[in-house]
């Protein structure tokens, strides 16, 4: 059985990233209809931020070399640190069952939500880091970012030196193994609607927010089963 892992990092109930990782969503399910959708919200089920009981387990698996992952699934040696790796786990659990993978991501003043940030700090743990080979328990994964930016960060536009959202998710995901089937929907110039400024660039918003609605339809219809 397929499974799509759906999670959300915006705070804004009505998102534009949350549109487009719903339409995404909606179409995955259609085309699967035995799949299993898992959801989780970053922002109404907040992660809690990685804490030093959770960093002495890591600590530990990078000094003894531990890349099996029911070893380190069983790493914790204190109560604090129990409590802090079951949350973790959670979290890593959800990823290794997952076929498909969509995340909700708007940029944030030049980046990723705090939300967003809490959850991928929790689950870059060693034996999920890719080999030299560029292999790791998380490999082969389709991963679609459905992202939103207020103003225009692509190629050629004044501000794209400025994009370190998209530049992050690829560093950051390709660190465990999520960047080979990786895609990014953008809608940007998403305040073109309501600062008035930036008024003129409402066909463009309209432009890129059908755009990556439609990009969010096709590549779900051909996920992987």
């Amino acid at each position: 059985m397929p499974t799509l892992l759906h999670i959300d990092s915006s705070p804004r109930p009505d998102s534009v990233s949350r549109r487009i990782s719903a339409e995404f969503a909606q179409a995955w399910c259609k085309a699967h209809p035995d799949g299993h959708h898992v959801r989780r919200d970053l922002a109404t089920d907040q992660i809690p931020h990685i804490d030093a009981a959770q960093i002495a387990v890591m600590h530990r698996l990078e000094t003894e070399s531990v890349r099996d992952l029911e070893a380190a699934r069983n790493a914790a040696r204190t109560e604090q640190e129990a409590a802090s790796w079951r949350v973790t786990w959670s979290l890593i659990d959800e990823l290794l069952a997952a076929d498909t993978i969509v995340l909700g991501v708007p940029m944030y003043n030049f980046s990723v939500p705090s939300t967003f940030k809490a959850w991928f700090d929790r689950v870059l743990i060693a034996p999920l880091i890719v080999s030299p080979e560029g292999e790791g328990p998380l490999s082969g994964k389709q991963v679609v970012v459905a992202s939103a930016r207020g103003g225009a960060y692509g190629p050629g536009t004044p501000r794209h030196d400025s994009d370190h959202q998209e530049r992050y998710l690829r560093a950051a995901l390709g660190m465990i193994g999520l960047a080979a089937d990786l895609t990014f929907l953008h809608a940007e110039m998403t305040k073109a609607h309501h600062v008035p400024r930036l008024a003129q660039f409402k066909n463009l918003a309209a432009t890129s927010y059908e755009a990556a609605m439609d990009g969010a339809r096709t590549l779900a219809a051909g996920a992987h089963r």
